[in-house]
């Protein structure tokens, strides 16, 4: 159950905005991207990737289905993201790997719209997951900054959202803030997430790009 936990925070913001060249996540059949969460406690690093399986532009909408799959586990699970009337949105109910097979969730994380600007303030939200008895809720979302950020899959120029999260789950409430760094065609680059306190909790890269 921890372990799905820690992977189901993980991926669920991922999914709180994640952009081909006219959208927030990567748009080219056939791409790969690997990332590596590090604990800052324990030290603890957790993998995962996106196979980007195809991308449909209908009717003045654009949709990308990708595979989410967890290293070491067999399998993956389908997830669609899309871009309809300037926002970006994501299905997170797919969005847990393989070990979301069969988990439905209701609401949203953060939509982004297309066209950010510095301090643009976005509508809270709240992501409901029965089977896991977890409940995120969204508040005080924005786009914070934007500049070049490099990590080890290279450096790329991204806009920060950022905002404050509360998870309950079974009862028990998780309050921490987190920044996440977008670039433009290719979805999340980076991620911060700190408790309350400032101190750092977790951080989340991309490690590669394969093509």
């Amino acid at each position: 159950m921890k372990r799905i936990l820690i992977t189901t925070f993980a991926l669920l913001a991922l999914c709180a905005g994640a952009a081909a060249q006219d959208t927030w996540f990567c748009g080219e059949p056939g791409t790969k991207l690997s990332y590596v969460k590090k604990e800052a406690k324990s030290g603890a690093e957790s993998k995962y990737d996106y196979y980007i399986k195809e991308k449909i532009v209908k009717d003045g909408r654009t949709t990308i289905t990708f595979d989410v799959a967890i290293p070491g586990q067999a399998g993956s699970n389908g997830c669609q993201v899309w871009t309809e009337n300037g926002v970006f949105h994501n299905d997170v109910s797919a969005s847990l790997g393989q070990q979301g097979k069969g988990i439905t969730a209701k609401g949203n994380a953060p939509l982004l719209p297309e066209a950010p600007e510095v301090g643009m303030t976005l509508q809270d939200c709240t992501v409901v997951i029965d089977a896991l008895m977890l409940t995120s809720e969204y508040s005080k979302v924005r786009f914070y900054e934007n500049g070049d950020v490099t990590v080890p899959a290279g450096t790329f120029h991204c806009w920060c959202l950022e905002y404050d999260i509360v998870d309950t789950v079974m009862g028990l409430k998780a309050r921490n803030h987190v920044q996440q760094w977008y670039a433009k065609g290719v979805g999340e680059v980076k991620s911060v997430t700190k408790n309350m306190s400032g101190r750092v909790v977790s951080e989340t890269s991309l490690a590669q790009i394969v093509k």
